[in-house]
């Protein structure tokens, strides 16, 4: 009996996701909006679960703000969805990152996911994510992009 209580314990346990974003310097980026989707019961296809995030109109599952630390987090549901998207909002203007994410959860859980928006710099040695966190690391654009932006984009 104690064998079977432990195991309906341990299945109830939801697994709990960080999300930490911070500069390619290690700083964090405090009351920084975060968008998760995916989360749902209703499976939707990659994409409609792209364009919930980044259409005129957001319609997340959930919206976070990060704290002090850069972090916020969220519970999964059960059963663990195979990815969850996630979305922290910044001006292209001014930081390197459309910053969508599709995350596989399986990945996610087990040593954790690291986004660096400039591929060509490396953060911190430090700066590495923990089994259940997506670690956003945020390169901003150069002077040149930012003065241009308004015209490339007309």
């Amino acid at each position: 009996m104690l064998l079977f209580l432990c195991c309906a314990n341990a299945a109830s346990f939801s697994q709990r996701v960080t999300i930490r974003v911070i500069n390619l310097n290690g700083k964090p980026f405090r009351n920084k909006q975060v968008y998760i989707s995916g989360l749902s019961a209703q499976a939707a296809s990659n994409q409609d679960e792209r364009l919930k995030l980044t259409g005129k109109r957001i319609r997340a599952d959930l919206s976070l703000l990060t704290d002090s630390k850069g972090e916020t987090a969220f519970d999964l549901p059960n059963p663990v969805p195979a990815y969850v998207y996630v979305r922290p909002l910044f001006s292209e203007r001014v930081w390197d990152c459309s910053c969508l994410l599709s995350v596989p959860t399986d990945k996610l859980l087990q040593k954790g996911y690291i986004f660096v928006s400039d591929e060509r710099k490396k953060p911190k040695q430090s700066s590495q994510p923990r089994a259940g966190e997506i670690l956003f690391v945020m390169v901003r654009t150069p002077l040149w992009w930012q003065l241009l932006y308004p015209i490339a984009k007309g």
